[in-house]
């Protein structure tokens, strides 16, 4: 990947990987092998395998499995929930990357705290939303469980995206996409909560 020389800039774009990575782990990996098969980015020495055929094949046959296996309700979070440590690596190195023209100390120590931190989190959160919101999604006949989890595929897709965006318009655009995607998920959490709490409504009355 082109060497990030703003630190802000590096970071932004780190987040934004990662905060990916915590919705779907392996899309974002998936995206960034795919930019660096085609040259549209270069790896640093030590994360070239990242962008290997043998990577693309791994990555490419774990997404779809993850995307398939989220959309089979008690798979789906059981999936999410076993899957935590890998959120963790997976948020690590995508931070790794664009910090890869700094210190190693400062970059790896960076993109453990920042990005599989972060990454961690939010794919716990999601977790727990998912397990919260399982009667609605039985209620529903499977309805509410399938918005969900092509909402978050979405995401997590956009989330990739506005990450090489950075890399061409500038952190800029990444502070505009962190903040949407702060208010997209508080507003989808928040539904999700009411939804989840309609059923036990209905059923006292």
């Amino acid at each position: 990947m082109p060497t990030v020389n703003e630190p802000v800039a590096a970071i932004i774009i780190g987040l934004l990987l990662s905060l990916s990575a915590g919705v779907r782990i392996t899309l974002p990996l998936l995206a960034l092998n795919l930019l660096a098969l085609y040259h549209v980015v270069t790896l640093p020495a030590n994360l070239a395998w990242l962008g290997s055929e043998p990577t693309l094949i791994i990555v490419s046959v774990a997404c779809v499995a993850e995307t398939v296996a989220h959309y089979i309700p008690a798979a789906g979070t059981f999936l999410k929930a076993a899957a935590t440590p890998l959120a963790f690596v997976a948020g690590t190195l995508l931070m790794a990357v664009p910090l890869s023209g700094h210190n190693p100390l400062y970059q790896w120590t960076l993109a453990a705290f920042l990005g599989g931190g972060l990454s961690t989190l939010t794919h716990v959160g999601l977790t727990g939303t998912r397990a919260v919101s399982e009667p609605a999604n039985v209620a529903s006949l499977g309805l509410f469980g399938l918005i969900w989890n092509t909402g978050e595929l979405l995401v997590s897709l956009i989330l990739a995206a506005l990450g090489g965006l950075c890399l061409v318009a500038g952190w800029a655009a990444g502070v505009i996409g962190l903040v949407a995607f702060a208010a997209l998920m508080l507003g989808l959490l928040v539904a999700g909560l009411r939804f989840a709490r309609a059923p036990q409504t209905v059923s006292r009355a």
